[in-house]
């Protein structure tokens, strides 16, 4: 599978996720007591007035999502090609490599994710 298509399937991903919450935006005159305005997502819980967290939230959630989907899309084209390759030890140790690389990708993906939700405060709450 080329990464072209990969790349094309991370676009249209990231396409859709924007746009379903994009066309879900509430249309509100004013926002109602304790909650703030953003551009992107109408009114939103904020905290002290800042709905930042909101969006990042929301930000953090598409890209797990993205990360996931590529993730385990990567991981079967690397088994259909480690189960297709029969004696030819290069493609064998290709798909290896591949399978090994993505889970390290997910592992340091899943480090981030939890880094960010420990490190940025009320991050995550919303």
């Amino acid at each position: 599978m080329k990464k072209s298509f990969l790349k094309s399937l991370a676009a249209l991903l990231l396409i859709a996720g924007v746009a379903s919450l994009a066309l879900t935006k509430p249309v509100f005159a004013e926002c109602p007591e304790g909650q703030v305005e953003t551009n992107l997502f109408g009114c939103v819980d904020g905290e002290n007035g800042n709905g930042i967290f909101f969006i990042l939230n929301v930000v953090l959630t598409v890209m797990t999502f993205g990360v996931g989907i590529l993730g385990t899309i990567g991981i079967v084209i690397a088994g259909i090609q480690y189960a297709t390759a029969k004696d030819n030890e290069q493609q064998m140790a290709k798909a290896k490599m591949r399978i090994v690389q993505i889970v390290i990708g997910m592992a340091i993906w899943a480090v981030l994710y939890v880094a960010m939700r420990w490190l940025i405060p009320g991050f995550g709450t919303n």
